[in-house]
C-alpha cells in the first residue's frame, strides 16, 4: 500500500486532471473541482480516515470515470492512476464497484501502461471489497483479465495470467470464510447451499466453467469463447493445490470434477497431446491422487491404472476397470521417441514421476493401499484388490528393465575399493556409476511448465526413477513401523531384555490399523523389492545410492522380522549376508566345501510376469577361510555392518537365521 497521504496525492492529481481537461472536457473539470472541495472539507489527516470518508460518496470516482470515457490517453492514464489509489486505499464506495469495472473495460485498448495498472486493480477489488464483487460483478473482473491475457505484449499477457490465477484462488478463499460462518467445517452435503450462498455459488460456477473450457465446451458463467487450454489447466491446478479441501466439502463441486474434469483427463490419455498440455494434465492427476482419493475413489483408481499401463504397457491386471492398453517398442531414446501405441516416451516418463511421488509419500501410499488393496485378507489375493500391487509390480519391472546396467566384477560388488587401499577393477569407471549425477534430470519433467518440448534425458532415467521410488517404499514402511517397536520396548518391563523387533507383531497388529496396513503392504511388496535389490546389488552404483540400498535393506529386514514375516526377513537377510563376502573371488573355493543349504533369489530378469522369487539351494561356506589371499572391500564391510545391525535388532526372534549370520561373521573375521 502506498505510504503517501491519499488526500495530498488526489488533490495533486485532480488539479492536473482539471487543467488538462478544462478546454475540451469542461464536465471533467467541474467534477474534479467538486471532489477537491470534498477533500478539503475532510478534517481528518490520516489516509485511512480520508479513505473512509471518500468511500461514503459515489462522487469520488466521477471525474476519473469521465476521464476514462474520453479515450484520451493522457486523461485516461491520470484517471486510471487515481482509481488505482482509491481502490488500494478502500476509498471507493461499494455502490461504485460495478461502474468502476465497467469503466476499466472501456480503456483496456489505450496502451500497455494503462493495461498493467488495470490488472493491478482487479485483485484488490475482489479481495478488499468484501461482499461487493460477486455474481455479474465478478464476471466483469474475469473478463478484464481474460481480455488482457490475450494481449500480444508478453508483460501484459503474463501479468494477466498471474492475476487470473490469484483471482480464482481468491474466489475459493472466500468460500473458506463463508463455510466457517455457517459451521461447515465438517464435511456434509452442501449441494443446495452452494446455490444459495453467494461465494459458494461463485466458486461452483467458476470451477464448472474452467472444466468446460478444458474440455472445449461452451461456458455458462464466464462467457468467453477463446481461452488458452494450458492456462485453463493451470487455473484448475491452482484451485486443487490451494483448496482441494473446499472442493471435497462441497458435493456439487465434487460432482463437477467427477462429471466434467475426470472424463476429460481420461480421454486426454487416449490422444497424443503436446508436451506442455501433457505436463499440466499429469499434474492434475497427481492432485486427484494426493488430495481427492477418498472423495473421488473410482476416478483415482482409474488414474492409477492408467499411470501403471503408461509405465508398463505390457502389464496384465487381475480385474481392474481400466480399458487403456499401451504397447512399448524399441530401446531407450530421447524423450520424443514414440511408444508402440503411438504415445511419445515423455508420457511414460511423466507417469513414472507421478508414481514415484506416490510411492515416496509414506502416508499417502498407506492410505491408498488401505483404500484400494487393503480390503483383502493378507493371506489371499482378491481379484479386485490389486491397484497398488499392480503399481509396485510395474515399477519393479521398469527398475530392472535395463540388464546392461549389471556388471560382473572380481570383488562381487561394483565400484568398491579394497580395504588395503587397492582400487578395484571398476575404479577407473567411476564416470559410469549409476547415481543422481548422471541418471536424473536437473528438473523433473512434470515441473517444466515453461517448456514446449520435452528435454533430452539420460538413458537410465526411467530405471533410476523406478528404483528410487521403491527405496521410498522401504523407507515409508520403516517410518510407520520401527518407531512403534522402540516405543513398545520402552514400555516393557526392564527385566525382559527384549530386542526392539521382538514385540511389535504380538502387541499391535490386532489393534493398530496403521500396522495392519503396513504388514499387508509389505506382504504384497517384498517379492518385488527383493527382486529389484538383487538386480541393483550387481549394478555399478555411486556411494550415495549404495548407502541408500544398505539403509533400506536393513530396515526391511527389521520390519519383516518385527511382523514375523520370516520368508521376507530371510530373503533380505541372506541377500545382505551374500554381499558381505567377495563371492566372485571365493567361487572356486566354495565348490570344494561341504554342501549346505542356503536361500538366494533368482535374477529379476528371469522372473515370469507376476511370479514370486524362486528359492534355490546353493552351497553355504561353513569351513574356515583362514589363509586365503583375498580381502573384503569397503562396500562389503557396509553390508556386514547392516547384517550386524539386523541381528542386534532381531536378536530374540532370529531363530535358525542365526546360523547364516554367524557363519558370515566368522568368515568376515577370518578375511
Amino acid at each position: 500500500m502506498a505510504t503517501t497521504n491519499i488526500g495530498a496525492l488526489l488533490l495533486a492529481e485532480l488539479q492536473t486532471l482539471s487543467t488538462e481537461a478544462r478546454r475540451k472536457h469542461p464536465e471533467i473539470k467541474e467534477a474534479a473541482e467538486r471532489v477537491i472541495v470534498v477533500l478539503r472539507g475532510i478534517k481528518a489527516t490520516g489516509s485511512v480516515e480520508i479513505a473512509s470518508e471518500l468511500a461514503k460518496s459515489d462522487e469520488a470516482i466521477s471525474p476519473f470515470v469521465l476521464g476514462c470515457k474520453t479515450n484520451n490517453h493522457k486523461l485516461a492514464s491520470i484517471s486510471v492512476q487515481c482509481l488505482q489509489q482509491l481502490i488500494s486505499h478502500r476509498a471507493v464506495s461499494p455502490r461504485s464497484i460495478a461502474q468502476t469495472l465497467s469503466t476499466l473495460n472501456e480503456v483496456i485498448h489505450l496502451g500497455v501502461d494503462i493495461q498493467v495498472k488495470i490488472l493491478q486493480m482487479v485483485l484488490p477489488l475482489v479481495t478488499m471489497y468484501d461482499g461487493c464483487v460477486y455474481g455479474e460483478t465478478l464476471v466483469d473482473a474475469f473478463h478484464l483479465c481474460l481480455a488482457l491475457q490475450k494481449s500480444r505484449d508478453p508483460i501484459v499477457n503474463n501479468t494477466a495470467a498471474a492475476i487470473l490465477r490469484q483471482v480464482v484462488v481468491a474466489v475459493f478463499d472466500r468460500v473458506v470464510a463463508e463455510d466457517r460462518e455457517h459451521n461447515d467445517d465438517e464435511q456434509e452435503d452442501t449441494r443446495e447451499s452452494d446455490m444459495t450462498r453467494k461465494y459458494a455459488k461463485d466458486a461452483f460456477f467458476v470451477l464448472q466453467d474452467l472444466c468446460l473450457w478444458a474440455a472445449g465446451s461452451d461456458t455458462i458463467f464466464i462467457l468467453d469463447e477463446t481461452v488458452d487450454q494450458g492456462l485453463v489447466l493451470d487455473l484448475i491446478e491452482s484451485v486443487l493445490v490451494n483448496h482441494a479441501a473446499v472442493v471435497a466439502r462441497h458435493t456439487s463441486m465434487l460432482q463437477i470434477l467427477r462429471e466434467r474434469l475426470a472424463p476429460f483427463v481420461v480421454g486426454f490419455f487416449a490422444e497424443k497431446a503436446p508436451f506442455t498440455l501433457a505436463v499440466r494434465c499429469i499434474r492434475i492427476v497427481w492432485l486427484f491422487i494426493r488430495d481427492l482419493h477418498v472423495d473421488l475413489a473410482p476416478e483415482c483408481e482409474m488414474f492409477l491404472s492408467i499411470l501403471t499401463r503408461l509405465v508398463d504397457p505390457g502389464i496384465t491386471s487381475k480385474g481392474g476397470r481400466s480399458s487403456v492398453s499401451l504397447s512399448r517398442s524399441g530401446g531407450m531414446q530421447p524423450s520424443k521417441t514414440v511408444l508402440g501405441s503411438g504415445f511419445p516416451l515423455f508420457y511414460r516418463v511423466l507417469a513414472m514421476e507421478i508414481l514415484r511421488n506416490t510411492l515416496r509419500d509414506a502416508q499417502l501410499l498407506h492410505q491408498l493401499y488401505a483404500q484400494f488393496d487393503g480390503d483383502s485378507n493378507a493371506d489371499t489375493d482378491a481379484e479386485d484388490c490389486h491397484v497398488i500391487a499392480d503399481v509396485l509390480k510395474a515399477v519393479g519391472k521398469v527398475a530392472a528393465e535395463r540388464p546392461e546396467l549389471r556388471v560382473s566384477n572380481s570383488d562381487g560388488i561394483p565400484g568398491a575399493q579394497a580395504v588395503g587401499g587397492l582400487a578395484s577393477e571398476s575404479e577407473s569407471l567411476d564416470s559410469k556409476q549409476v547415481g543422481a549425477h548422471n541418471c536424473s534430470l536437473r528438473t523433473e519433467m512434470h515441473k517444466l511448465l515453461d517448456k514446449h518440448e520435452p528435454p533430452l534425458m539420460p538413458e537410465p532415467y526411467l530405471a533410476y526413477l523406478a528404483f528410487t521410488a521403491l527405496l521410498g517404499v522401504a523407507d515409508g514402511l520403516a517410518e510407520h513401523v520401527l518407531p512403534l517397536c522402540t516405543q513398545n520396548v520402552a514400555c516393557s518391563a526392564p527385566a525382559t531384555n527384549l530386542a526392539p523387533g521382538s514385540v511389535l507383531s504380538s502387541s499391535l497388529t490386532l489393534t493398530d490399523t496403521r500396522v495392519l496396513t503396513a504388514k499387508q503392504l509389505l506382504l504384497r511388496s517384498w517379492p518385488v523389492l527383493l527382486s529389484v535389490y538383487t538386480f541393483y546389488l550387481v549394478v555399478r552404483l555411486d556411494d550415495l545410492l549404495f548407502g541408500q540400498i544398505m539403509d533400506t535393506m536393513q530396515k526391511l529386514v527389521q520390519v519383516s522380522g518385527a511382523f514375523e514375516l520370516n520368508e521376507a526377513r530371510d530373503g533380505f537377510l541372506l541377500l545382505l549376508c551374500r554381499n558381505c563376502l567377495p563371492q566372485a573371488a571365493i567361487a572356486d573355493h566354495e565348490r570344494q566345501l561341504q554342501q549346505g543349504h542356503r536361500a538366494t533369489l533368482s535374477p529379476v530378469d528371469e522372473l515370469e510376469d507376476g511370479a514370486e522369487p524362486k528359492v534355490h539351494a546353493l552351497p553355504l561356506v561353513t569351513t574356515s577361510l583362514s589363509g586365503v589371499t583375498f580381502t573384503m572391500n569397503t562396500r562389503q564391510i557396509e553390508s556386514l555392518r547392516a547384517v550386524v545391525a539386523c541381528a542386534q535388532y532381531l536378536a530374540s526372534v532370529l531363530g535358525p537365521m542365526w546360523y547364516p549370520v554367524l557363519v558370515t561373521l566368522q568368515q568376515a573375521e577370518e578375511l
